[in-house]
């Protein structure tokens, strides 16, 4: 597994949550553990948006308000990326959905968004005057430590942690 920084490998499980066709962020986390929660979301631009709602939801509820403008980001940046690299046409099935995961552990909590690329997430070079490019330097910037792995034929996980604010 590849990491940002150095940290203990986190397993990603195989959750599916929800279709991502008309139901509302804060639907799903009663539907999920108290620890994890996930969304499925489509492949278009406004996902970016329900990620950030969702994201605020679960962080809420957590109680962990002063990591939302973050994680947001975060959220926002990798969902934004999956949906660019990671959701090319799977054959018969059109494009592949996107997943975004919160868990809430002991130290840290941890964003890990799947998608169907099978190539690894690449930080662009840096350049002040691009438009796009930022978005994996803004999550290295932010997290704890992030990393990518593969989960099978044709499923990336990019996951991106955070610690716990200090009591």
């Amino acid at each position: 597994m590849y990491q940002g920084q150095q940290m203990a490998s986190t397993q990603v499980r195989d959750r599916r949550h929800g279709d991502g066709q008309g139901e509302a962020p804060t639907s799903m986390l009663a539907a999920t553990t108290d620890r994890q929660v996930g969304i499925t979301l489509p492949p278009v631009p406004e996902s970016a948006r329900v990620a950030r709602e969702f994201t605020t939801t679960a962080l809420r509820k957590w109680h962990l308000d002063p990591l939302i403008s973050d994680a947001v980001l975060i959220a926002s940046e990798l969902v934004t990326n999956a949906i660019s690299h990671g959701t090319t046409a799977t054959g018969s099935e059109g494009p592949g959905l996107v997943e975004l995961t919160w868990s809430y552990q002991i130290s840290r909590v941890i964003c890990v968004i799947t998608d169907r690329a099978t190539e690894p997430p690449v930080m662009a070079p840096a350049d002040t005057d691009a438009e796009s490019g930022h978005g994996l330097r803004i999550v290295a910037a932010l997290a704890a430590a992030w990393g990518w792995t593969m989960l099978g034929t044709g499923e990336k996980a990019v996951w991106a942690a955070l610690h716990l604010p200090a009591h």
